[in-house]
């Protein structure tokens, strides 16, 4: 679902915020949910991805899956730059538009944090989140190792590599392609930009045996009989969202070091060797963003860790329950974990 058609949030704002940077934002504003009862019983907490609202991980939230409103209460906080949080297009002047400042996955933890306290929560029985989310949630462990109890890292990872910062390069310049991008000052919006990045991040998106069985029948958002009509759908996945935002986001994912967190020395080993929280990392075998391997390497440094590769052609989607296979696979490790 896209943020435009995702549903109701809450707003929570703070004045004269700092950012990493140096910044400070006259105003700022996190987007936020919250299901079930708070209660005194310590929350799960969520984190969005690339682009996403909370409701995107709404495959693991319901009756008898791995966030169950009717046990837990959940606070869904969403990534600044999506739109709805603060972004590049909801910000007035003088920081709209491509003045809006770099924001790091700690300047998120940070505003986090402070909802937290405004909230009265002084502990986390867990943070989950893929991607982007799974991202905060390492982060989490490392910025508040004595508040989070567990975090759940879905397709996710400690820091960008530089393949990875070179493939985000890549997508965000071919936004920029686009003459009606205007160097960011465009007065519509930059489609045929988006459409190329869209295109180029497919392969990316999935995986080679994914593409090698040419099916695409069983996926709602992108059900196709050929690769043509995939892709022509495809195309039109960013296609509401605002160009400005989706760069702040690549400038984010770009950003992510644990190992930069104040204190740590610029030393991963240092930044993960002192997290208390139990942490499960959930790569894919075929995620060609944070390969298993990658993954891996990092819980190895993490003292409290379980590692699990999940098996599926889906790449670095599975991670968002792309298939029926894909979610039960993932409901039932998030599950055991949070319940051991």
């Amino acid at each position: 679902m896209n943020r435009l058609a995702a549903p109701k949030f809450d707003t929570f704002t703070l004045k004269n915020f700092q950012l990493e940077s140096g910044v400070v934002l006259p105003h700022i504003g996190l987007a936020y949910r919250i299901s079930g009862t708070p209660s005194s019983k310590p929350p799960l907490l969520t984190c969005t991805a690339f682009s996403q609202t909370y409701y995107d991980l709404a495959y693991l939230r319901g009756p008898k899956l791995a966030l169950d409103p009717k046990q837990d209460w959940i606070i869904h906080t969403e990534l600044l730059g999506n739109g709805r949080s603060s972004s590049p297009s909801n910000t007035l002047p003088p920081f709209n538009g491509t003045n809006f400042p770099s924001v790091t996955i700690r300047d998120n933890v940070a505003l986090q944090y402070t909802l937290l306290q405004h909230l009265g929560v002084q502990e986390i029985k867990a943070v989950v989140g893929a991607s982007m989310g799974g991202q905060q949630g390492i982060q989490w462990a490392v910025s508040h190792p004595e508040m989070v109890e567990r975090a759940v890292v879905i397709v996710g990872n400690c820091r960008a590599t530089w393949h990875v910062r070179l493939f985000l390069k890549a997508l965000a310049n071919c936004i920029r392609s686009d003459p009606a991008f205007q160097g960011g000052n465009y007065t519509t919006p930059p489609l045929d930009g988006l459409s190329r990045m869209s295109e180029a991040w497919a392969p990316w998106t999935f995986s080679p045996e994914f593409f090698a069985r040419q099916d695409y029948q069983n996926y709602p958002d992108t059900c196709a009989d050929s690769l043509d009509e995939f892709l022509a759908k495809w195309r039109t996945r960013y296609h509401t969202n605002d160009a400005n935002d989706l760069l702040c986001h690549f400038q984010t994912w770009s950003n992510h070091d644990v190992s930069l967190t104040p204190g740590m020395d610029g030393s991963i080993e240092k930044a993960l060797g002192n997290v208390k929280t139990r942490v499960l990392f959930l790569p894919t075998r075929t995620d060609a963003y944070f390969p298993a391997t990658d993954v891996a390497a990092e819980a190895a440094l993490v003292p409290h860790s379980e590692l699990v590769v999940l098996d599926t052609i889906h790449g670095h989607s599975a991670g968002f329950g792309r298939s029926k296979k894909d979610r039960e696979q993932i409901n039932q490790v998030v599950s055991a974990f949070l319940s051991h």
